[in-house]
């Protein structure tokens, strides 16, 4: 039986911001501000010094794990971050700059800039009369004081939301499809062997796969943001149309940043269906915090709550709702980054006598990532899971418990600053200790991202 995990992740999207007419190019750097000029940093200086920000915010990702703290990196990462709408991510690393090098003009003003960006004109009043007891050009210091004087005057304009949209198309192969059964028949208890239907018996099939996204995100005030995104995916089975889906889904959030706190509150809906035909509908709600330890790690914690209506008649017994805490630690290490964490989860029927069909699970799972350069990444994953039914199998007469251990590598290459190529390889083994439930699969997909 088909079946979706609930939704468990949000993001706040990109947006864009009004560049001030500062000519940056004239202020000259000390010797202090190029401490770090040793770092592989050429192509992230050469993207700024470009304006290709999107490119250069794409090679920051994969420097952070090891810079992120030095104040060159934290100043490029900041711009980089600013001039593609990562307003949250350009504050923090801005401050840092500042923080480490307060006798540095640039930094200073770009972290004004951010204010202006999250709608605090007084913060940015503040950073730009800082900036003006530094030394500076004449021209430089004149564009300043005007910027300054018009903020005083309340008309300075500023962009504080922004649209963001993205396609992606894939091909793929997966070797089974439902998670049925190897064998056609098998041996039950009192009814002795018996011939599976189509629905239990594994469908191998390659695939077919276009995703379109659209995003929307404002900035209220400083510090704060909001957002709502929107999701669209079709897959298509040719061997195995009966489980071919479409699904478009939609979730709205608030962030909220307090130092090295990010909190988030986010509603997920969504509307699958199969074959063309209404199969479910869910709804989520998720509360989140993530905290930076330090520049090198950070802990996320999460609590959700989902509930999913099934469409069909055939089906709607599995109507439930869905509680699970989850808390995951990062941390990098030179070109290598980890993640490891767990999550409990908790499925309450909507009738009782349902509970055989619900289940308790708790999640382990651990990743690896590695950064071969500015274009390229990989990823290696494993998840071990322990499902244990509520209730006994109304066939087995007994407890289903599965062990379900799932892996999975990706690799991503940068084609440009708005396309990237990826390739997926996965495996699934499903080991039950009722035989009807035991399954395995594999399946790989290859595809573009690209963004507008």
């Amino acid at each position: 039986m088909l079946r979706r995990e609930p939704f468990m992740s949000l993001s706040t999207n990109q947006l864009t911001l009004i560049k001030l007419s500062l000519p940056w190019g004239l202020i000259l750097f000390s010797e202090l501000c190029l401490a770090a000029n040793n770092l592989p940093l050429d192509q992230l200086q050469q993207a700024i010094d470009t304006e290709q920000y999107a490119l250069a915010w794409e090679q920051a990702q994969t420097l952070k794990r090891t810079y992120e703290g030095e104040p060159e990196f934290d100043y490029l990462y900041g711009l980089a971050a600013l001039e593609t709408g990562h307003f949250d991510y350009a504050l923090l690393a801005l401050k840092r700059a500042v923080a480490n090098q307060p006798e540095q003009v640039r930094p200073r003003l770009e972290l004004a800039r951010t204010y202006l960006a999250l709608n605090n004109p007084s913060a940015a009043q503040l950073e730009f009369a800082t900036a003006l007891e530094l030394p500076m050009p004449l021209v430089v210091r004149n564009n300043v004081e005007q910027q300054l004087q018009a903020l005083k005057l309340d008309k300075q304009p500023s962009s504080s939301s922004a649209w963001q949209a993205a396609a992606s198309m894939a091909v793929g192969h997966d070797s089974n499809v439902n998670l049925g059964v190897n064998n056609a028949s098998i041996n039950l208890p009192i009814f002795g062997e018996i011939k599976l239907d189509n629905s239990s018996i594994k469908q191998d099939s390659s695939f077919s796969e276009l995703g379109a996204q659209l995003g929307y995100n404002r900035i209220p005030m400083a510090e704060q943001a909001w957002f709502v995104n929107t999701n669209f995916n079709y897959k298509h089975y040719p061997h195995a149309v009966a489980y071919s889906t479409n699904d478009l889904s939609l979730n709205a959030g608030y962030v909220f940043l307090d130092g090295n706190k990010r909190y988030q509150l986010g509603l997920n809906l969504q509307a699958l269906n199969l074959r063309e035909q209404s199969y479910s509908r869910s709804q989520a709600l998720e509360a989140s915090l993530n905290y930076k330890l330090d520049s090198n790690s950070s802990w996320l914690g999460a609590f959700s709550w989902g509930k999913t209506d099934y469409q069909q008649a055939t089906n709607n017994n599995q109507d439930n709702q869905v509680l699970q805490l989850s808390t995951q630690y990062q941390f990098n290490n030179n070109t290598l980054g980890h993640q490891m964490g767990f999550a409990l989860s908790h499925e309450i029927p909507k009738q009782e006598k349902f509970k055989y069909l619900n289940r308790d699970v708790l999640s382990l799972g651990y990743a690896l990532t590695k950064t071969w350069n500015t274009k390229q990444s990989s990823s290696l994953g494993i998840n071990l899971q322990r499902r244990v039914n509520q209730d006994l199998d109304l066939t087995y007469q007994a407890k289903r418990k599965d062990r379900r251990l799932t892996l999975q590598m990706t690799h991503q290459i940068q084609l440009n600053n708005k396309a990237n190529f990826f390739t997926n390889i996965g495996y699934v083994n499903n080991a039950s200790n009722l035989d009807l439930y035991d399954s395995e699969k594999a399946f790989i997909k290859t595809g573009i991202n690209y963004q507008f």
